[in-house]
């Protein structure tokens, strides 16, 4: 999935003349790739914090550049709040790319509806995959996992055709485990009662042996 995307060319650099842009709505951007030269450019502010909503990574270039785009890094201000400035990396379609793709969990986990923590353990994943066919998101379906499954990578039923993950596909994404039982608080409970029997014991066998004394 693409997002078209209008962009300027940008005439002024450095610091200033980006927080100047930035100021009127705009975001500062860089276009490298397939050995051409790097062109400064800048993006409306507006239109591309819904792009960064969407989760789309593949952009159509139109105005001062055409053609695919691929959003390659994103640097954000010290609070990471604020995008300051976009690096797009040029593709066509017969280019393989790396991607970081989110993964979410679909369905409801019976072992999780029987008191089971449900926990993801991979909140996404890198793949290699061709621009075109780039996913906006992965997703495991949870339907039957019972408490003590786990479900790995493998489990994944929508990763594009021809789409390769960059690890290992044994790798664990989301697993139930059972709850925690009632025995270690019931030991507690006993652990509590157990010391104050023993401390009693003993100061009677305190007393029983002053008595003793006091006789002698």
């Amino acid at each position: 999935m693409s997002e078209a995307l209008e962009v300027q060319t940008r005439e002024t650099l450095g610091k200033r003349a980006n927080r100047r842009l930035r100021d009127s709505g705009k975001l500062p951007a860089v276009l490298y790739g397939h050995q051409e030269p790097a062109v400064s450019l800048s993006l409306p502010a507006d239109k591309f914090q819904l792009v960064l909503r969407h989760g789309t990574k593949l952009l159509d270039l139109s105005g001062a550049a055409s053609g695919q785009a691929l959003l390659q890094h994103l640097h954000w201000d010290p609070f990471g709040k604020e995008v300051l400035h976009v690096d797009l990396l040029r593709v066509s379609a017969g280019d393989r790319v790396y991607v970081e793709v989110p993964i979410e969990m679909r369905g409801e986990s019976p072992g999780g509806l029987n008191g089971g923590i449900v926990e993801l353990l991979m909140h996404s994943v890198e793949i290699e995959v061709s621009p075109a066919a780039i996913p906006d998101r992965l997703h495991i379906h949870i339907g039957n996992l019972q408490i003590g499954d786990t479900l790995t990578l493998a489990d994944i039923a929508d990763l594009p055709e021809g789409a390769t993950y960059l690890v290992e596909t044994d790798e664990a994404v989301v697993h139930c485990t059972a709850p925690v039982g009632d025995d270690a608080e019931e030991g507690g409970a006993e652990g509590a009662t157990a010391e104050p029997e023993v401390i009693a014991k003993k100061r009677a066998e305190e007393e029983e042996a002053e008595k003793k004394a006091e006789k002698k």
